[in-house]
């Protein structure tokens, strides 16, 4: 697919990129560019720091379990709180680079701290708009952080259609490359 064979995709998989690049779906708002990340462009423009970097809803900190950053409250947990470590920005907490979704089907756990140990797991993220955590340390409502990108507004998938992105999403793998004797 990403070679533009014709023929790359069967039927599930072509319904799932048609649903990825949607404007129902947002995903091809990040993910997009040959290696389906607008933080990794193929020509020779630099993407800014707003465009490479997002808050997609993993975290937003309780009042209770909050913790400060050089004197301001972050609602992201330490010690990977995002661009905003460099920044020293309060709403940059949260802002990771956007990752290429090349081989996604076999690079799991996915986000920056290996949160989500699945592919359904991340669609279950971006289908709610965030993710809940009810209890711990960094027990919140990710929907809620006000750092997050609008994009991440959640939406519906059907069985069906759950199972056609998941099919687009693992036919991104390059299984020659993913292959332990690979010469």
């Amino acid at each position: 697919y990403l070679r533009r064979e014709a023929r790359a995709l069967d039927a599930a998989e072509e319904r799932g990129r048609v649903m990825f690049f949607s404007e129902r779906l947002h995903c091809a708002e990040c993910h997009a560019g040959p290696l389906l990340s607008v933080a990794f462009p193929a020509d020779s423009a630099r993407p800014t720091y707003a465009e490479a970097f997002r808050n997609n809803g993993l975290y937003n900190l309780e009042r209770g379990a909050v913790v400060y950053l050089s004197g301001e409250r972050t609602r992201y947990p330490c010690p990977s709180i995002g661009i905003g470590e460099f920044t020293q920005d309060v709403q940059d907490d949260g802002k990771f680079r956007i990752p290429s979704l090349r081989n996604v089907a076999v690079t799991g756990p996915y986000m920056h701290d290996g949160s989500l140990a699945t592919l359904s797991d991340v669609l279950d993220h971006y289908a709610r708009g965030g993710t809940l955590i009810e209890e711990g340390p960094s027990r919140g409502d990710g929907r809620e952080h006000p750092a997050k990108d609008p994009l991440v507004s959640g939406f519906e998938l059907s069985g069906a259609e759950r199972q056609d992105l998941l099919a687009f999403l693992s036919a991104l793998t390059d299984t020659r490359f993913a292959r332990s004797d690979f010469e």
